[in-house]
């Protein structure tokens, strides 16, 4: 594709030879003719025109290069469109694999693929050009709606919903039991969970990640949320809009996450606290009560991260100031 075709197709600014061919995107290392270098700063500038390169993809704050270049306002943005404009992903053969299985009552929309060996209940609902990747397993009465793509091995109970557009990567279990039990003397008695998962349009979930179902009502994930691999989300817990979810992360039952929240790598959210919309919790927090809309927490038990950062301070100084108190004692 030529620069200038890229240029339009991802809404950035052609500068220099516009009609150099591009066929991929490459990392400087592994470049060359025909590719284009994504460079984020100007240290990486250099490194990426040396690289045999044909052309660049430079954010504003840099205004020159000796190749030619796009110039973005939001470089990241323009990477995730050159990748999707050059290295589109191949389409899933559409049809039904002899192995798969269909329960009585389910509905195929238009296009829809099933794997080898997929498993669908009785009564489900599939919209239109829903992938189901070899080995899934559907749950009876479960609905999944248009063009959502479901992964090798990808297991969903019954009863649960899925939005359009959804993605949920290898080995993510939807709808298992919520963790519910109670203390009869010396035995622990199951509390019967009988509620759902909802899944809201665009959301796409990392593999291996665990979505419980309601003891009672829903657990519901908020339209484009994106979760990570490695996540579990407790039972009626409720997460907003465009929340980001990292790895490792753990959300105890009945937690309730606002719209374009952001949990860091290996959080932990206790139950039935309130996480307000637009905050941020850093990595290896651990929410033990409501964190205000807006707010950035940090640390074991979370707190304000302003305040985090002074304790850790101190605490750098302990032997210290110890030492000095040891001493006037002595004296």
């Amino acid at each position: 594709m030529k620069l200038r075709a890229l240029a339009a197709a991802i809404g950035a600014e052609a500068v220099g030879t516009a009609d150099v061919e591009i066929v991929r995107v490459a990392e400087s290392h592994r470049a060359g003719p025909g590719a284009i270098v994504m460079v984020a700063e100007a240290r990486g500038l250099e490194r990426a025109e040396g690289s045999g390169a044909s052309a660049l993809l430079l954010p504003e704050t840099l205004s020159s290069s000796r190749l030619p270049f796009l110039r973005a306002k939001d470089v990241r943005l323009g990477l995730a469109r050159l990748i999707t404009a050059l290295h589109p992903a191949p389409p899933p053969p559409v049809g039904t694999h002899s192995t798969a299985v269909i329960g009585e009552g389910t509905h195929l929309g238009s296009g829809v693929s099933l794997g080898a060996y997929a498993v669908l209940g009785e009564d489900c609902r599939l919209g239109d050009r829903v992938v189901v990747y070899a080995g899934c397993v559907i749950g009876r009465g479960v609905r999944i709606g248009d063009q959502s793509v479901l992964y090798p091995r990808v297991t969903i109970y019954d009863g649960c919903a899925i939005g359009a557009r959804v993605i949920l990567h290898s080995g993510v279990v939807v709808g298992a039991d919520g963790f519910g039990f109670v203390r009869d003397g010396p035995t622990q008695v199951k509390i019967p969970q009988v509620g759902t998962v909802v899944i809201e349009d665009d959301v796409e979930v990392g593999a291996n990640t665990a979505i419980d179902r309601a003891t009672l009502g829903e657990t519901r994930i908020g339209a484009g949320t994106k979760i990570d691999n490695l996540v579990q989300i407790g039972h009626n817990v409720r997460i907003g809009p465009r929340t980001i979810i990292v790895a490792q992360s753990g959300i105890s039952g009945s937690a309730v996450i606002g719209t374009d929240v952001m949990l860091s790598g290996h959080v932990g959210i206790v139950d039935h606290v309130s996480v307000g919309d637009g905050a941020v919790v850093l990595a290896k927090a651990l929410v033990t009560r409501d964190v205000p809309a807006g707010a950035v927490v940090s640390g074991q038990p979370a707190r304000p991260h302003r305040e985090q950062l002074k304790i850790q301070a101190s605490l750098g100084r302990l032997t210290e100031l110890l030492e000095k108190r040891g001493g006037r004692k002595r004296a």
